[in-house]
C-alpha cells in the first residue's frame, strides 16, 4: 500500500517506522527543513504513564481564572484570546467533572502505558542512540501538596507499579537531589517510566524506516487533499502531487488547519512549554527523570553530559516578554536543583504542545476510509508515540489494536 504521512516529528517518523516494517510504501512530507522541528524538539524526554492524567481536573478552572489575569503558578493564559480558545476553554471545561477527568486519565493511562511497553519491547531502538533510560520517574511533593486523591487508585487499576517515599527514601533513590536547595518531603516513584530524548529517538526511527524504503519529502508543506466520495487520492503539496491509498496526519498543532479544509473540526490548541538543555561534565546527573509537581518543572539526564529542564503551560502563543520571564524561572530552578548548570550556557527553547480539552489525542480512522488520525497528542506525545504508531500499523493491516479506541475517536466534541 502507498502511505503518505504528513508529520515529520515524533509521531510521524515512528509511524513510518510502524508502517515501514509491515512492508508498506512510505512518503513522510513535511513543511519544515528538518524532521522533529515542533514539539518533538527539545521536549521534557518523559516516558510517564505514571503521571499522565488529565489537565482538566476537577477545580481546574479556578486555576485557570488566577492564570487569566496573571496569578497563575505555572500556568498562564496568552492574549488575545481568539474564539477559538474561548470555544476550547469551554470544552476544556465541560471536561473538568470528577467523572470525565476519571475516564480521560485512566484512557491516557492506558495508551501511556501501552505504548511505553512497545518503545521498551522487542522491537526497540537501542537506548543508547537517544539517551534513553528505564530508570523510572519520580513525581515530587513539597510540604503543602500532596498526590491526587485518585492517582493511586488510577494506577492500582491499570496494574501499574509505584511506590510512595518519605523524604529519606526519595534521597536514597535519587542522590542527586542531595544538592539540592530545594525540598521535596514526598514522591511517587514510577519504577517502569522512562526518558529519553525525543528529536534523536525521531532521527533514529526515520533513519531505520528510510533504510526500509520509507522516502522523505523536506520543506514539502501539505496545501490540501483530493477526494473522490469518502477517499483521498492524492495530497497536494506546495510543489507535487502525492497519489495514494492511505494518509496519516500526524502534525501535531498543524493538523487542525490542515484538516479543516476537508470537514474536520479538531478542537487542537496551542499549549507553549520551555525547555533549558545544560550540557558538560557535572559532578552528578540525575539517576531518573523527576517532576516536581507543585513548580511544574521537569528534568532529566540524557547520558553522563546532558540535562534537560522543562516546564510551565501557557495556553496559546506568549510574546517576547513572558517568554523572557519563564526562561528567567526556570533556569534559576535548574540552578537551585543542580547547582553545577551554573557553569554553562543553556539551549534554549519554545515548543508549543497540540492539546485537546481532554488530553487525548485523536487516534485512529476518520470520516474518510483511508484517512488516519495520529495527532493531538498534547504534552504525551512522546510518551504515546510508539503506542499509537503500532496502533496505526494495526489498524492499516486490519488487525485489531490491543487497547480500545473508543475514547480517542475523532468526532467526540461533535
Amino acid at each position: 500500500m502507498r502511505i503518505v504521512i504528513v508529520g515529520a516529528g515524533i509521531a510521524g517518523t515512528v509511524t513510518a517506522l510502524a508502517l515501514s516494517r509491515e512492508g508498506h510504501e512510505v512518503h513522510i512530507l513535511d513543511g519544515a527543513s528538518e524532521a522533529a522541528r515542533g514539539a518533538s524538539h527539545a521536549n521534557a524526554g518523559l516516558i510517564s504513564p505514571g503521571h499522565c492524567f488529565s489537565w482538566a481536573e476537577p477545580g481546574v478552572m479556578g486555576m485557570a481564572a488566577k492564570a487569566a489575569i496573571g496569578l497563575g503558578d505555572g500556568i498562564g493564559i496568552c492574549q488575545p484570546w481568539r474564539p477559538s480558545l474561548i470555544r476550547w476553554g469551554f470544552q476544556f471545561n465541560r471536561q473538568s467533572t470528577r467523572a470525565r477527568w476519571l475516564a480521560n486519565s485512566r484512557a491516557a493511562l492506558a495508551l501511556s502505558a501501552y505504548s511505553r511497553d512497545v518503545q521498551f519491547g522487542a522491537d526497540r531502538i537501542p537506548l543508547d542512540v537517544y539517551g534513553g533510560k528505564q530508570s523510572g520517574i519520580l513525581y515530587l511533593y513539597g510540604p503543602n501538596d500532596s498526590p491526587g486523591d485518585h492517582d493511586a487508585e488510577l494506577l492500582d487499576d491499570a496494574g501499574e507499579a509505584f511506590e510512595c517515599l518519605d523524604a529519606e527514601a526519595l534521597l536514597a533513590r535519587e542522590p542527586a537531589l542531595r544538592l539540592a536547595s530545594i525540598r521535596f518531603n514526598k514522591a511517587t516513584y514510577s519504577p517502569n517510566d522512562g526518558t529519553g530524548d525525543a528529536a534523536r529517538y525521531a532521527a533514529a526511527a526515520l533513519e531505520e524506516a528510510v533504510k526500509l524504503g520509507a522516502r522523505l519529502h523536506l520543506s514539502e508543506a501539505v496545501r490540501r487533499f483530493e477526494q473522490s466520495g469518502t477517499r483521498i487520492t492524492a495530497v497536494i503539496s506546495k510543489t507535487r502531487r502525492y497519489e495514494t491509498d492511505a494518509v496519516v496526519i500526524a502534525s501535531g498543532l498543524a493538523s487542525r488547519a490542515l484538516l479543516s479544509g476537508i470537514g474536520y473540526a479538531l478542537p487542537i490548541q496551542a499549549v507553549t512549554g520551555y525547555s533549558a538543555t545544560y550540557e558538560g561534565t557535572f559532578r552528578q546527573v540525575p539517576r531518573v527523570g523527576a517532576v516536581s509537581i507543585a513548580h511544574k518543572i521537569a528534568w532529566a539526564a540524557f547520558g553522563e553530559n546532558r540535562v534537560r529542564f522543562t516546564g510551565f503551560a501557557d495556553i496559546g502563543v506568549p510574546g517576547v516578554t513572558r517568554t523572557g520571564k519563564r526562561f528567567d524561572l526556570l533556569t534559576q530552578f535548574a540552578a537551585r536543583i543542580l547547582p553545577d548548570v551554573r557553569k554553562f550556557k543553556p539551549y534554549l527553547w519554545v515548543g508549543q504542545r497540540p492539546m485537546t480539552p481532554d488530553g487525548l489525542p485523536f487516534l485512529g480512522q476518520g470520516r474518510h476510509t483511508n484517512l488516519w488520525l495520529n495527532c493531538g497528542h498534547g504534552a504525551m506525545g512522546w510518551t504515546m508515540s510508539s503506542g499509537s504508531a503500532q496502533i496505526l500499523a494495526d489498524l492499516i493491516s486490519k488487525r485489531m489494536p490491543k487497547i480500545d479506541l473508543a475514547p480517542y475517536r475523532w468526532d467526540r466534541f461533535r
